[in-house]
């Protein structure tokens, strides 16, 4: 079912405390939802964390001894890993944010901004309460004080008018079931009539909703606020130096080069741009391109850190699946499926800091280089190699037994993957003067 949440939490175990904050924001119209913490008479924490939560107020003390674990338990709870969000530390005892700040980083939920307001600081005597007013006056200038953060609102505010512009055409229609039917005919339609079974499922899912992001794209720019640029982003982010640097952001590159999942992909799928890893000897012997000359000379660097100690790199011979993604869909790829094999560089020693590219020898014009990516936390800095020369076919069998996915290219790197290929493999021979 649908579902409705709230894009502020308040987590305290005196309602008191923050009757004033909840008033302030939903007087705003702000969806919030207030958690009790009280480790005898408190709520239950939810099922699921929300996805859309911007701020959190936070009190510290639950029992008489302070708990790290049961304040940053909640934060768990209620925002999912590596999310966006303001911490604001409501207690009176602000003295712990740094042990709280340690522990969210843990867990991988460490906020954009924290922000630690000592109850005491906003006595009110006239009301017997707190001076709210002062306290949202308080957080907002702070946050005002990251103005890029204007500019970020707006395009998340663009993309949840573009879904709710899809899903308000998907659902308009007084026929009975017509909603069902559009999806239906959605992932036939994107997926291709091999999807016209009552199995596989999460495929099925796979291909609607990937379809529905094209959709979301194509919309999102008419979706777009019409407001106009602040001063200070006139200024300061948009004001672009020519002498622009920053460290290397892995996983921020991976996202412009795969197709992100949220959980590891299954063994024996087929999509296009599938990125596998194989280790059959045979399959190596006869596809494999660790021995080549010209690649021995290209990533020889990596080869012989790989063989000296711990923490270097690791070599790993992987396959992308270049089939063409039309046939994958309409299961029209024949008996084999098309290959091109690479080498996966985990590790790569480089030149200096991080941020160099990976150490090689001379590239030829067959081979292309995908750097700085990220696969995982415990895998965080990669290169893949690949090499034009080195494509192949074998039985879908074949790969389901022996190649195991990793990841997978995106479609636009894929097409660019694609179009190179056919460039290369379709040049003629040089005629020289002699």
């Amino acid at each position: 079912m649908l579902s409705f949440e709230p894009n502020i939490i308040i987590i305290d175990d005196k309602k008191e405390e923050v009757a004033g904050i909840l008033h302030r924001y939903q007087t705003e119209g702000v969806g919030t939802k207030f958690f009790n913490a009280d480790i005898v008479d408190g709520d239950e924490k939810p099922d699921s964390p929300y996805s859309n939560v911007n701020l959190i107020f936070l009190d510290l003390y639950y029992q008489d001894d302070f708990d790290v674990e049961l304040c940053t338990g909640w934060i768990e709870e209620v925002i999912p890993e590596n999310s966006f969000y303001v911490l604001v530390i409501w207690s009176k005892d602000t003295q712990h944010k740094e042990a709280v700040l340690e522990d969210l980083k843990k867990i991988n939920r460490k906020p954009y901004l924290c922000l630690a307001k000592q109850k005491t600081d906003y006595n009110c005597s006239a009301t017997r309460s707190y001076d709210f007013d002062k306290l949202y006056s308080d957080i907002q200038s702070k946050i005002d004080e990251h103005p890029e953060l204007e500019e970020l609102a707006l395009w998340k505010k663009s993309v949840q008018n573009s879904s709710n512009i899809v899903l308000g055409h998907l659902s308009l229609s007084e026929i009975e079931g017509a909603l069902k039917t559009k999806l239906q005919k959605i992932i036939v339609g994107h997926g291709g009539s091999s999807y016209i079974s009552a199995e596989e499922s999460s495929q099925k899912r796979e291909v609607l909703f990937d379809a529905l992001d094209d959709v979301l794209i194509s919309n999102a720019k008419g979706a777009r606020p019409t407001l106009p640029i602040s001063n200070v982003n006139e200024t300061n982010l948009y004001s672009i130096s020519a002498t622009i640097q920053s460290e290397v952001d892995t996983k921020l590159n991976s996202w412009f080069h795969f197709k992100l999942q949220s959980s590891p992909l299954e063994p024996g799928m087929i999509i296009p741009g599938l990125i596998c890893k194989f280790s059959d000897s045979s399959l190596i012997e006869n596809y494999g391109m660790l021995d080549d000359a010209r690649i021995k000379s290209l990533i020889n660097p990596q080869l012989v850190l790989a063989s000296e100690t711990d923490n270097n790199p690791t070599l790993v011979n992987v396959a992308i699946l270049l089939s063409r993604p039309c046939d994958i869909a309409q299961n029209k790829f024949g008996k084999n499926l098309k290959l091109i094999s690479g080498v996966l560089v985990q590790q790569p020693k480089r030149k200096g800091s991080s941020g160099n590219p990976i150490k090689t020898g001379k590239k030829v014009d067959s081979i292309k280089i995908y750097d700085h990516l990220y696969l995982s936390e415990e895998n965080k800095d990669n290169a893949i190699i690949i090499d034009f020369r080195y494509s192949f076919s074998v039985p879908k069998k074949t790969f389901k037994d022996n190649f195991f996915p990793i990841t997978a290219f995106n479609k636009d790197l894929l097409s660019e993957i694609q179009v190179e290929y056919g460039a290369y493999s379709s040049r003629l021979g040089i005629t020289q003067i002699i």
